[in-house]
């Protein structure tokens, strides 16, 4: 099959525009044209593993950013992931960077992303969640809709992790990509710990679900030292490292 896809099917994708290519491969999932590359059987040599009170058929997982909207969950699970993690999702929905926005690097074998958090929004994200067969744990990344300013984005925030909290077994929240002007600033310990204490207040009254927060590569010791702080104050279950 690996040969398959070196002699044809990567030259045609490659001569696509990568974004175009990427929702072909989104498509070809979803109708089950990737079939003969699924295995329910699972990646053996891994392991179960427990965390956050979940139960992980293996440690290895598909990271947000590859299935924004959550339409093929069920495809990517028989392909053996541990987990699958849906999203960026915002509460409203939004198209995104202008094109083109997905950039290769052949000899690196490796892709720019500056897509900015396109999606259907947390609503309609949410309605296409309930009624999938789950075959692996189901993560969903909230980020912040890019019109809105960062004095008004914990209720933001608020607003996706309420629409996605039933269906999601853990919420991850993204304060950490590039591609959304200042949301990095949300690191900042003042911003952090006022969306942080909202959302776990938040996530006591609807019922628990275990929470992470996604950072960025690029911090200072002090300031890895700030976040880790306040998230162990306030008993977030993990962190995300790195966007």
């Amino acid at each position: 099959m690996s040969k398959l896809w070196q002699k044809m099917m990567r030259p045609v994708m490659f001569g696509l525009d990568a974004e175009r290519a990427h929702e072909i491969g989104i498509k070809a999932l979803k109708m089950g044209l990737a079939s003969p590359f699924y295995s329910d059987a699972g990646l053996d040599g891994f392991g179960a593993i427990e965390r956050f009170g979940l139960k992980f058929a293996n440690p290895l997982g598909l990271a947000a950013g590859f299935d924004k909207n959550g339409v093929a969950v069920e495809q990517l699970a028989s392909l053996g992931f541990g987990f699958i993690e849906v999203g960026t999702v915002t509460h409203e929905p939004q198209p995104g960077n202008p094109k083109p926005r997905i950039f290769r690097l052949p000899d690196d074998q490796a892709l720019i992303n500056r897509l900015g958090f396109n999606n259907d929004g947390a609503v309609a994200l949410a309605e296409r969640l309930k009624i999938i067969n789950r075959k692996c744990v189901v993560g969903i990344n909230i980020g912040k809709n890019k019109d809105v300013p960062n004095e008004d984005a914990t209720d933001n925030y608020l607003k996706a992790f309420d629409a996605v909290h039933s269906v999601a077994d853990y919420i991850a929240v993204n304060i950490s990509s590039p591609n959304t002007p200042n949301l990095r600033e949300l690191q900042k310990a003042d911003n952090l710990e006022e969306l942080i204490r909202a959302l776990t207040t938040r996530n006591t009254e609807l019922g628990h679900r275990p929470l992470l927060v996604k950072i960025a590569p690029d911090l200072n010791e002090a300031e890895i030292e700030a976040i880790v702080d306040t998230c162990l104050r306030h008993e977030f279950d993990g962190i995300i490292a790195t966007n």
